[in-house]
């Protein structure tokens, strides 16, 4: 205990504590990456990044929730306990790391401030299976921060105990939310078993140790409990060793009846500071001492020492024929009472089971045993780690030219969406090829080429492609206009009309899919896709037959209008769409009203025979 405010007080075992925290977070965010980069090299490295931050601090949380629960089982385990806020500050930023990078990069730099983006890039409020995941996330991360950023005594001391303690019960609420925002989420887009399984392991070891907890206490309580309003004998003399307690639950109250020089003394078994268990922990120099977090309170009045002013409540205590009774009826807290007198100090009590993180160093078998388990806890971790890394769904190839600025000469077509005609090498005849064109960022190129449809130029940019699909992002101030012609919109080759076709598939914004955020699809890029169409860059319906091979399709309307703002609300989901194809030169158009578009229900196949 101190009586001012410090940052932090680094003790040698809190300073052997974080560097084994810092150690087991950097291997495990290495090991992921690391592994991640070479088992899926198609994957962006903002992917490995946002993956190996939001695993990490998800596994981290779960190490966090059972800590507790082992502690009320073997008290072997409160070094763990000790320093926990330390484990969820890391945490936080972990998920704070997580959750940054995430906005930033599924709902950043588009038409919609973020964070509003975060609420309505997908509306599917309506359905379980289409729900969005995202907001959850974010309300959790928003509890982490008030949890992390009250870490401290300071707000302990000022929110009251009570009202510290029911903020940070917060943390099962988050642990829900994150819960249902993996789910919904990540769990969604993958299709290896292993995953649920590990999310459901985490969730059943969590709740059973906390029910295993609970029924070891409550099975205390039942015995011990005692509906009385006389005196209670609660256990003999002898039961209690020197400097230790023995607690009994008393009227619903628990109380621990402490032995120390030759007297015994009644107080209530809940520290003010986080309720830790007083019966647990050991009279240190005249005063009880809290084994959670150091604590102190004399015995014989319930009051810490000076200048400290917490006080609980203190019940009376005699001896008679060697046996302990206890007035159930609780004290006002800081009452002082006449400790009753026995023959003498009782046995001393096993010195290597107790420990206060504040105290230098630990015993030594206890510190051994706490080295054990973390480096336990670490190896799980990285484990668990790698093996959801490996069972991660293939990424198939794509490429973003990310920083190569190469120079391209064609004609500009303004319709049905922004593209570079370009001839293709080595023939004189036959159709050019068509690059989509895309401004940086989530716009698309319709404002930098508005007036210049049919001219040939000369453009910057960087290459985007997958399959048989390419796309160049325009770098600034590098449009150059080669010639002036009377009739430019005449130099367009007229499309080849393919029919009316029916089509399954998913609807992909063209420049994620195609190699800049790969993967680009599933429901866990909706939200940047919806960004990326809604600034302008031309949405694509995704489709393959049964054997796997892939077309791309353009969507406009009926009459070949942009229907991007129309489309938002279906992105990412599987949809039927009838409508006229188009063969572009090597870009294929699908006329569709979205007013006709069908959602498939959850499960049907969306392949195209």
């Amino acid at each position: 205990m101190t009586l001012q405010y410090q940052a932090v007080g680094w003790n040698p075992q809190k300073k052997r504590y974080d560097r084994a925290l810092l150690l087991g977070v950097l291997g495990y965010l290495a090991l992921f990456v690391g592994v991640g980069a070479v088992l899926h090299p198609a994957a962006t490295a903002e992917t490995h990044i946002i993956r190996g931050f939001g695993t990490a601090s998800f596994l981290l949380l779960h190490v966090i929730l059972v800590i507790g629960p082992l502690c009320r089982l073997d008290r072997r385990f409160l070094p763990l306990l000790y320093n926990r806020r330390h484990l969820g500050v890391c945490m936080f930023a972990l998920a704070l790391i997580h959750g940054g990078l995430s906005t930033l990069q599924f709902h950043g730099f588009g038409d919609v401030n973020p964070f509003v983006s975060i609420f309505t890039a997908n509306p599917r409020y309506d359905s379980l299976t289409h729900f969005p995941f995202q907001p959850l996330g974010f309300v959790a991360l928003g509890i982490l921060f008030l949890m992390a950023a009250t870490s401290h005594d300071f707000w302990l001391t000022n929110l009251t105990a009570p009202v510290w303690k029911a903020l940070h019960m917060l943390v099962y609420v988050a642990y829900a939310l994150l819960v249902m925002h993996v789910t919904l989420g990540a769990l969604q887009s993958e299709t290896s078993p292993v995953l649920p399984a590990l999310v459901g392991l985490g969730m059943v070891s969590v709740l059973g140790l906390h029910l295993a907890s609970a029924a070891k206490e409550k099975a205390g309580d039942r015995r011990a409990d005692r509906e009385a309003s006389d005196w209670v004998d609660v256990c003999a003399v002898d039961d209690i060793p020197e400097a230790r307690a023995h607690t009994v639950t008393l009227a619903g109250d628990r109380v621990a009846v402490f032995r120390y020089d030759g007297k015994l003394s009644a107080v209530s078994a809940a520290c003010q500071h986080q309720n830790g268990p007083l019966g647990e922990g050991r009279v240190i120099d005249g005063t009880i001492t809290c084994p959670w977090h150091g604590y102190q309170y004399r015995p014989d009045c319930g009051r810490s020492p000076e200048p400290f002013t917490e006080k609980i409540p203190t019940f009376a205590v005699q001896v008679r024929d060697g046996r302990v009774l206890v007035d159930p009826r609780p004290l006002p807290a800081g009452t002082a009472v006449e400790p009753a007198s026995i023959d003498g100090p009782g046995d001393s009590p096993d010195d290597g089971d107790f420990y206060v993180g504040y105290l230098p160093e630990a015993p030594a078998a206890l510190g051994a045993r706490t080295r054990r388990v973390t480096l336990g806890l670490m190896v799980v971790t990285w484990a668990l780690g790698l093996t959801i890394v490996s069972v991660l769904r293939p990424v198939p190839l794509a490429n973003f030219e990310f920083g190569v600025v190469r120079s391209f000469t064609g004609r500009i077509s303004e319709q049905p969406v922004p593209t570079l005609e370009v001839d293709r090498p080595g023939t004189t005849a036959g159709p050019p090829s068509r690059f989509l064109l895309v401004s940086g960022f989530k716009w698309g190129a319709g404002a930098e080429i508005a007036g210049l449809d049919g001219r040939r130029v000369t453009l910057q940019g960087s290459l985007v492609y997958r399959d048989d699909r390419t796309m160049i992002e325009l770098a600034p101030g590098g449009l150059r206009l080669l010639e002036d012609q009377a009739s430019p919109a005449d130099q367009h080759r007229p499309p080849v009309i393919l029919g009316e076709h029916t089509l399954r598939g998913e609807i992909v914004d063209s420049k994620c899919f195609l190699g800049v955020m790969n993967p680009g699809n599933l429901k866990v890029h909706r939200a940047c896709a919806a960004r990326c169409i809604s600034g302008g860059i031309p949405p694509v319906l995704a489709v393959r037959n049964e054997s796997g091979v892939a077309s791309y399709l353009v969507l406009v309307g009926a009459d070949g209008r942009m229907v991007n703002d129309e489309i938002l609300a279906m992105i990412a989901e599987p949809l039927e769409i009838s409508g006229t194809v188009e063969r572009h030169d090597d870009l294929l158009i699908l006329r569709a009203e979205p007013d006709t578009y069908r959602r498939l229900p959850d499960g049907q196949s969306q392949t195209n025979p």
